[in-house]
């Protein structure tokens, strides 16, 4: 099946009974292609049945065969992956595709499969009915939820491409590679980290200035070198906050966080 395929696709069909983090985002991201579409939830798959079948029926959009397929990494797909990664690429950049199943989607996925705890599964299963109703109506609730999330995260993650190539920008025109001044936050924990850059001003939406360590790659919160660690006690008089994680440091002005930058640049980690 191709997007143009489910845009003109009548109806669905995923499993009934208790409901997941999967079927009911497999199902966000279908009616977001195709609102009208019709969702039938059902034990089995009629063999008369036509139109998208997921999270059930052993076919291209489920998931329980011994066989499944994983992703480079090891994490196997679910229903909500398989779908994502059949038909976003039709409809989102590269960048878009790859960000949200890397950071949102896998780790669903990655539940759904094994059973590891994750905090959104979590919520999604306790919107089923504690009593002994089929469970539709709160299924469609969560549906409209999970609708609200992904739609966000997709604009926020363009937003953030966006933003991105602005970074690059300033960062090529920056005579100092090391730290690199924003007129705005910006994010940058995509292309900062794979350059000389060490840290980030910007100025704060609370008065000011701060400063953001860079991390030594876009898949941690590792820093390539924190803030000194005896400001957290020891306060400098040029600065108003250390994050007691030392990734974050406030200043009245741009002239002392970036007089503080290249102190923290000199120092030495004891």
């Amino acid at each position: 099946m191709i997007v143009e395929d489910l845009k003109n696709c009548e109806n669905a069909l995923t499993h009934s009974g208790t409901f997941h983090a999967d079927d009911v985002f497999a199902t966000a991201f279908i009616k977001m292609i195709n609102p009208n579409i019709k969702i039938i939830r059902a034990a089995s798959v009629p063999d008369d049945f036509k139109g998208l079948v997921y999270d059930i029926g052993d076919g291209e959009f489920d998931h329980h065969s011994i066989d499944n397929k994983k992703r480079a990494n090891g994490i196997p797909y679910a229903a909500f992956g398989k779908l994502w990664k059949s038909f976003a690429p039709f409809i989102y950049d590269d960048y878009i595709v790859k960000k949200i199943d890397k950071k949102f989607i896998a780790p669903l996925d990655l539940s759904d499969n094994t059973g590891l705890l994750d905090s959104l599964c979590t919520a999604i299963s306790a919107m089923n009915p504690i009593n002994d109703t089929n469970g539709d109506k709160e299924f469609a609730m969560a549906v409209k939820f999970a609708m609200v999330i992904l739609e966000n995260l997709i604009k926020q993650e363009m937003n953030n491409y966006e933003e991105e190539k602005e970074v690059i920008k300033v960062y090529e025109q920056s005579v100092n590679k090391e730290i690199i001044v924003l007129n705005k936050h910006l994010h940058f924990t995509d292309f900062l980290p794979k350059t000389e850059a060490i840290y980030v001003v910007f100025p704060s939406k609370r008065g000011g200035y701060s400063a953001q360590g860079v991390p030594i790659n876009s898949d941690t919160v590792e820093l390539k070198k924190p803030f000194p660690a005896s400001w957290i006690q020891d306060l400098p008089k040029y600065l108003t906050f250390c994050h007691t994680s030392r990734f974050l440091i406030s200043a009245k002005t741009l002239d002392d966080i970036i007089y503080a930058c290249n102190i923290a640049l000199k120092e030495v980690e004891k």
